[in-house]
């Protein structure tokens, strides 16, 4: 007959190989003749909590904890456990009284400060994540743990960095190469991130991360096929990943198939119906079809994003009834060119509403303040970080405290939602500050002959999922080495004048002009000007806005054309597409032969 010790170790070391039901029902036997015993009921509920009864799991082990109230490791077992539970101010309790008694803790410091590091005692919990990476360098939770904090706050190098540690510190462990590769993409790594991806897969061939991030960085350099390999063969290890089918989708609508993009987004939300974001694609590319009214409520999951800006909750989302009691806040809700494009609508909601206020990027402020002369209108006051914006009215005055708000989903949806509305409505929508027109015609006059004509290559900001959009200044030269004309440059953000300066292209520029933050002399240049060439990008909407002709190069299919092959809405935008897969120089050289017959017959 087996004693009690003989029975302990027995149950000890089936819990050890896995076969917990076998070992709970050993502890709960040894239990009977002690039922208070501390470390027969840390086990018992470890031994719970691994084969998914947290409830029962933490009445044990708060058992063991006022059995023997100084022992440190039952206080964090506990707070593991409530932590799973959901229950974070029990567990932070039972967290804090376990370094009550140890105060060199690395994990519970690890868990402790990812708890609080996330709400009011964030200074606190950050010196937490770091006192754990320091007291146990080796520790890749600890690191792991540092290293999500600091990609919540966005400080994406030193969270790589962290991660690195991690790794380092747990090179066998697949899970940490994962977390590097989306580490070293998100500092837009991405040969990096590819390899981490392939090392995990290589340590375990089953991981269905590694092969789905890794398809979905195959399909931000279009390398279709092999994405779709990528995720499918993440489908088939995890039949539920609905990322996979999402992957699915966008891989075919960047291979110009959005029909098909449609059915796997459909899958996708049949495995995860509450997932936003891949509703909000969905909308996308039903409008792309010219499915306009599914398409516009699945646009509108965009306010759902966690991403999505905060507001006021007592400000309502309006209800698009008209009524002149109403004062209506237009809200900023994605960045300056969708702002622009949004504006289009401000006139008529204007006449649908008693008064309008206008909350945008303070570039553009006096640009709203002189086209909408009517409304009260001051930049956003935005609180947060990218992941969490919050916008804050303590700039509106009493009298103007709106009682419902529109983002750019409603506007769009309302003014411009069917082919047959956004033409009936097209018009110019912003005005450009006159005495700066002026001052740039003068300039421009001073180039010599030939019609002026503005270029923009890329957007201001380029990752591996945004570069695709853009021809860059190589394929531009199909344009630019047409005869006859005065190039000018509209690029802005960084680094595109040393672009310009290597490639010897014969781009003039405005001097002292600053096409990144001087928005007000960016739209008088355009007013300026006789045409503009450019990407689907923020020049593209101000030369809209102005009225002006615009020749606008982009991937197609297209959430604006709505099922077309046009841009409906706005009749100065004459389309230059292409699909994303093909390459931009042959679009570009009929870009060229385009201009070149364009100035032959002037």
């Amino acid at each position: 007959m087996e004693t009690p010790q003989q029975i302990l170790e027995r149950a000890t070391a089936l819990h050890l190989a896995g076969h917990l039901e076998q070992a709970i029902l050993l502890y709960a036997h040894l239990l009977k003749s002690n039922p208070k015993h501390p470390d027969l009921l840390y086990r018992l509920g470890m031994a719970l909590h691994q084969s998914g009864r947290a409830e029962a799991a933490a009445q044990m082990i708060t058992g063991a904890a006022e059995a023997r109230p100084q022992e440190a490791s039952y206080r964090h077992a506990l707070g593991v456990v409530l932590h799973g539970l959901g229950r974070h101010d029990e567990a932070v309790l039972a967290y804090e009284a376990a370094l009550a008694r140890d105060p060199l803790l690395s994990d519970t410091l690890a868990s402790l400060g990812g708890i609080l590091a996330t709400g009011e005692r964030r200074a606190e919990g950050v010196a937490m994540l770091r006192r754990a990476a320091v007291l146990a360098p080796a520790s890749d939770e600890a690191w792991t743990r540092l290293g999500n904090h600091l990609q919540a706050v966005s400080d994406l190098k030193a969270c790589e960095s962290a991660r690195h540690r991690a790794l380092i510190a747990a090179p066998a462990k697949a899970d940490r190469w994962v977390s590097h590769a989306l580490g070293l993409m998100e500092i837009e790594q991405g040969d990096a991130a590819m390899r981490a991806f392939r090392a995990a897969a290589v340590i375990l061939p089953g991981h269905h991360d590694a092969y789905n991030h890794l398809a979905w960085l195959q399909v931000g350099r279009l390398r279709i096929a092999e994405a779709r390999t990528g995720f499918r063969r993440a489908r088939t290890l995890q039949p539920d990943l609905a990322s996979a089918y999402a992957g699915l989708s966008e891989a075919a609508f960047a291979a110009g198939a959005p029909d098909e993009a449609v059915r796997w987004m459909r899958e996708a939300l049949t495995v995860s119906p509450g997932q936003p974001h891949y509703r909000f694609r969905l909308g996308i590319q039903l409008l792309a079809i010219g499915e306009m009214a599914a398409g516009w409520d699945g646009y509108s999951q965009l306010r759902q994003k966690p991403s999505a800006v905060r507001r006021d909750p007592s400000i309502r989302l309006w209800n698009g009834i008209p009524s002149k009691d109403t004062t209506l806040l237009i809200a900023a809700d994605q960045g300056v060119g969708d702002e622009l494009l949004h504006a289009c609508c401000i006139d008529d909601a204007a006449r649908d509403v008693g008064r309008v206020v206008i909350e945008c990027d303070q570039r553009i402020q006096e640009l709203m303040r002189r086209s909408f002369p009517d409304a009260y209108v001051h930049a956003y006051h935005r609180v947060g970080d990218r992941n969490a914006p919050e916008h804050l009215y303590d700039w509106v005055p009493p009298d103007y405290r709106p009682d419902a708000y529109a983002d750019g989903a409603l506007l769009l949806s309302r003014y411009r939602g069917t082919v047959a509305q956004a033409d009936a409505a097209a018009r110019p929508w912003l005005k450009a500050d006159p005495d700066r027109v002026a001052e740039m015609r003068e300039r421009l006059a001073a180039l010599g002959d030939g019609p002026k004509i503005g270029v923009a290559w890329r957007s201001r900001r380029l990752t591996t999922f945004r570069l695709p959009h853009y021809p860059g200044l190589g394929p531009f030269e199909e344009v630019l080495k047409v005869g006859g004309a005065r190039f000018v440059s509209l690029q802005y953000g960084i680094g595109w004048r040393e672009e310009l300066t290597a490639s010897g292209a014969n781009v003039s520029l405005i001097d002292g002009l600053d096409t990144t933050n001087d928005m007000d002399g960016v739209f008088a240049l355009v007013e300026a000007l006789d045409l503009v060439i450019c990407p689907s990008s923020t020049v593209g909407w101000i030369a809209a806005a102005l009225g002006k002709p615009v020749w606008l190069l982009y991937n197609t299919p297209v959430f604006l054309e709505y099922g077309t092959d046009r841009f409906p809405g706005f009749p100065t935008v004459r389309s230059f597409r292409k699909t994303q897969v093909e390459p931009w120089r042959p679009l570009m050289a009929q870009v060229g032969q385009a201009l070149a017959d364009s100035l032959d017959q002037a």
